[in-house]
């Protein structure tokens, strides 16, 4: 049996990170997510509409029958009573940042990582200074960002809403590239 050194393992390893990340990249909204999503209500539709498919359900209980507070931006279930909002339970839960910075920050993390200059462009000071937010904020925005965009197999709940394209196709990493 042979043994394949580590070194190897890492770089295939790699590779395929890169291919999910280049896959997403591909996904995203031609014109970009700023032009996709040009206010917070539009993020807020899309981000439901991907949490939710089948409609808006408690996340205590389950139950379908939920009313909107449109004073305070809240979901309250009828039949349990909980009040939540769309990020509860989600990557941008508990988060005082507009879902919009949270879209727009995803497709940098995206672009970055798909160009492979995430090294430059993903500094948590550049982003707080980009963003107009403090430096806690932007690094919780930034790695909450990357571990929910890591997740199989469409990047986690915030990764399949910002990534509104059809899925390229995969090519088959066994098949020969004539083929």
């Amino acid at each position: 049996m042979t043994r394949i050194p580590k070194w190897i393992q890492r770089k295939e390893a790699n590779k395929l990170e890169y291919i999910r990340w280049m896959e997403m990249f591909l996904m995203l909204p031609e014109g970009g997510v700023r032009a996709a999503f040009p206010n917070t209500h539009s993020c807020r539709v899309r981000f439901t509409a991907v949490r939710w498919p089948d409609g808006i359900e408690c996340v205590r209980c389950g139950g379908r029958d939920v009313a909107f507070l449109e004073k305070w931006t809240l979901y309250q279930c009828r039949k349990c009573r909980k009040q939540f909002s769309i990020t509860a339970g989600s990557v941008a839960h508990r988060s005082r940042l507009d879902l919009r910075m949270w879209f727009i920050a995803a497709e940098e993390i995206i672009s970055a990582h798909a160009n492979r200059n995430e090294d430059v462009r993903l500094h948590g000071h550049s982003m707080a200074k980009r963003y107009g937010i403090s430096y806690p904020a932007a690094h919780r925005l930034k790695t909450a960002l990357i571990k929910d965009l890591s997740q199989q197999p469409a990047g986690g709940l915030m990764g399949a809403s910002v990534c509104v394209q059809e899925r390229p196709l995969s090519r088959d990493p066994n098949r020969s590239p004539q083929e």
